[in-house]
């Protein structure tokens, strides 16, 4: 039997591709505003520390020094450290941030029975709208990872919580 019937076979065929860095529309937008929750969250809780453990007085100058400082070491490198991380298994997290470019010919009927195998990646030029572009979808695959980590905390949290009563 030969490889070309064994891929029909079993389902899935294996595509070599040319991966690109994928260019959110709209300036990242979109990934901001799926982000928002977790950004105001984190932002309103380390304000609250920040303004704590601050020896500044005035409430606005503390507020703008927290903001700037929650900006600068937890926004940028959390969400970039997030986004290179991700970006750095494309096999693990299907691709994920990059446009997948096929080296070989995909017909559209067998475009959803098709796995792609890397063999090159081309991340664009690094300037300062690209690392905020970076910074949005880093921190946009943080708040799924912490919608996942909670989904599956609740499930001994739910049982828990029957155990000793709540809920009858």
């Amino acid at each position: 039997m030969t490889l070309d019937a064994n891929a029909k076979r079993k389902g899935r065929r294996k595509v070599q591709a040319h991966l690109v860095e994928a260019t959110p529309s709209a300036g990242g937008l979109g990934h901001w505003i799926l982000a928002a929750p977790g950004i105001g969250f984190l932002g309103w809780l380390w304000l609250d520390l920040f303004s704590l453990l601050s020896p500044v007085e005035p409430r606005p100058v503390e507020l703008l020094i927290g903001t700037a400082a929650y900006v600068a070491f937890v926004l940028l490198p959390f969400g970039y450290g997030a986004h290179r991380f991700v970006t750095s298994f494309p096999g693990i997290f299907q691709q994920a941030g990059w446009t997948v470019m096929p080296l070989e010919k995909v017909e559209p009927s067998e475009q959803h029975v098709v796995r792609y195998v890397a063999r090159t990646r081309e991340r664009a030029a690094t300037d300062g709208k690209r690392v905020w572009l970076r910074t949005a979808q880093g921190l946009v695959y943080l708040e799924i990872m912490a919608i996942l980590f909670g989904a599956v905390a609740m499930i001994p949290l739910f049982f828990s919580a029957v155990e000793f009563g709540f809920g009858r």
